[in-house]
């Protein structure tokens, strides 16, 4: 039952003694914002780096409450999306399986209902699950284990997105990126992702409210207030690069540095990269530096705009006494490389694309504060909220990064113990291409394309190929025998062809004839006075305790 729904049932049964009172909790119950285990909100934004947050170094950044959850949290620097892309990246987050062994391989590819997502693990222990916002479901089933979903995504759900590898570069798919986001950046009074996200913000407090609303009236039953699962996902700042005012003007002219390496990597030892410049016509038109600048300033301001609703969402939980039982874990699916190496958007194995943020606040107890240094994927938030939850374990490709944490403050895990593996099977590639980070080293294979090794300390930019080095022959034999043990490459590539094929077959038929989307539309609400008059008021209220 939703919470909504819940405001039109309990008015037929909460009988207050007076009008103008509130429910009040038995006294053998627990406080009513008072739940074990914690509450767990996940806040994720689209296409957010790592690299352009204060919390992980960027002087330039405005993200103040970004940056006090890092303080107060535990920080992973080394966290990585399992995919560079929405939809691949997203489905391997809440299943914690790799996309390749979920079928889930681009932006126009589902996963199937019957694989548990963390969404299914908590619910089944009793938690409430909301998704308000963002989660480029595809197909039918638009909740994958949410008990609510309070809003529709803001790009369709259909399976129309579909890469087909068998085209040439300069036969470019309608919906492929494009550069002109770059050139036409600036502020906008108004936007598709600016209404969007103000309702993500808005329905996001609104069901925090809620949920102390049900639990008040489950405390006046004699009942334990139920633990809450809410997933708030934003799309800024995804391009297109079109922030308000407000935030536009927090950042003086020159104030966001230039890309550090805008120069392109030579085609010959990084054809990827060209293929991606090609896909969205970066190879026929470069932005000048007055129109990369422009960019990256209305990119810092969308983050910035993010950063506000990352504030008010925990000045609704302090407010409502649910912030010291509440964990808060801030991520997002994939970064943006804005302009170094001459690339824009994500899709690039690069750091700028591939790193993610990831940081958990929460009680002591729960939460082991501190930075850390352990490799650690979006593989392993699933496993992550299910340690939370205190759910049974279960089987994934991750672990959990609380484990993780202990385990490296203790010494029983360095950087090196544990790889962390990214896929792109999607757009701007041929073949399957497969990367494989452990420790300071990051390895990149593509049939066809030169081997790349980066060691990311001592090049922390990725400008230089060590891959050909005598001295690193022993390393990339021995991670591109790990990549072997993991993957059939051959089977891999037929699978996403054949997929990619049926897919295509899908979608031109179910645009014939009639036409049933996918897009899910939230049912309507009993959100106000319905039903017995007075109880209807009284659900609906809660009380400043301090007064």
């Amino acid at each position: 039952m939703s919470d909504n729904q819940n405001i039109s049932h309990h008015t037929g049964t909460v009988s207050p003694p007076e009008h103008a009172s509130t429910v009040s909790p038995a006294a053998e119950v627990s406080p009513p914002n008072t739940v074990s285990p914690p509450n767990i909100v996940v806040i994720q934004a689209d296409q957010m780096a790592a690299q352009a947050l204060g919390a992980y170094g960027d002087a330039a950044a405005r993200t103040p409450n970004i940056d006090a959850l890092a303080e107060q949290g535990a920080v992973f620097d080394r966290a990585y999306c399992n995919s560079p892309l929405c939809a691949p990246s997203r489905a391997s987050m809440m299943t914690g399986v790799m996309p390749s062994e979920l079928g889930c391989f681009d932006n126009g590819d589902d996963f199937p209902s019957s694989v548990p997502t963390f969404a299914h693990r908590l619910r089944h222990v009793g938690y409430h699950t909301a998704l308000v916002g963002r989660m480029h479901f595809l197909g039918a089933d638009q909740h994958h284990g949410f008990e609510e979903r309070l809003t529709t995504d803001v790009y369709p759900a259909d399976l129309d997105m579909v890469p087909d590898w068998t085209l040439p570069l300069d036969q470019k798919l309608q919906w492929y990126h494009d550069a002109d986001a770059v050139f036409s950046a600036g502020v906008s009074r108004a936007s598709v992702q600016q209404d969007f996200d103000d309702e993500v913000g808005f329905r996001t407090l609104r069901h925090l409210n809620d949920r102390v609303r049900a639990n008040q009236a489950a405390a006046s039953a004699g009942e334990q207030p139920q633990p809450f699962l809410m997933v708030s996902s934003f799309i800024h700042p995804h391009d297109p690069y079109e922030p308000p005012q407000e935030h536009w003007d927090r950042f003086a002219e020159g104030e966001i540095p230039d890309p550090a390496h805008p120069e392109v990597p030579d085609a010959a030892e990084d054809p990827h990269s060209h293929r991606l410049r090609a896909m969205s016509g970066f190879d026929l038109r470069d932005p000048d530096i007055e129109q990369v600048r422009r960019a990256r300033r209305a990119y810092y301001a969308a983050v910035s705009y993010i950063d506000d609703h990352v504030g008010r969402i925990r000045e609704r939980l302090e407010t409502l006494g649910l912030s010291e039982n509440t964990v808060i874990l801030v991520t997002s699916d994939h970064g943006d490389m804005l302009g170094e190496k001459g690339l824009w958007y994500k899709m690039s194995p690069y750091e700028r694309s591939s790193r993610v943020p990831l940081i958990v606040s929460g009680p002591e107890h729960l939460v082991p504060q501190g930075r850390y240094q352990t490799p650690v994927s979006l593989l392993d938030l699933m496993p992550t909220l299910v340690d939370l939850a205190g759910a049974r374990e279960p089987r994934s490709g991750g672990d959990s990064v609380l484990e993780i944490a202990r385990r490296e403050q203790t010494g029983e895990m360095g950087t090196e113990d544990r790889p962390v593996i990214i896929e792109y099977l999607a757009e701007g590639t041929y073949r399957p291409q497969l990367t494989i980070v452990r420790g300071q080293y990051k390895y990149v294979l593509c049939p066809g394309d030169p081997e790349q090794l980066f060691d990311l300390v001592a090049d922390p930019d990725e400008l230089y190929n060590a891959a050909r080095e005598p001295k690193h022959a022993g390393r990339v034999a021995q991670l591109h025998g790990e990549l072997d043990a993991r993957y059939d490459l051959t089977a891999l590539e037929a699978g996403i062809l054949e997929s990619q094929d049926q897919r295509r077959l899908v979608a031109e038929a179910l645009s014939m004839g009639r036409i049933r989307a996918f897009d899910h539309n939230p049912e309507p609400e009993q959100r106000y006075v319905r039903g017995d008059f007075w109880s209807a008021l009284e659900f609906g209220t809660i009380r400043d305790a301090s007064r």
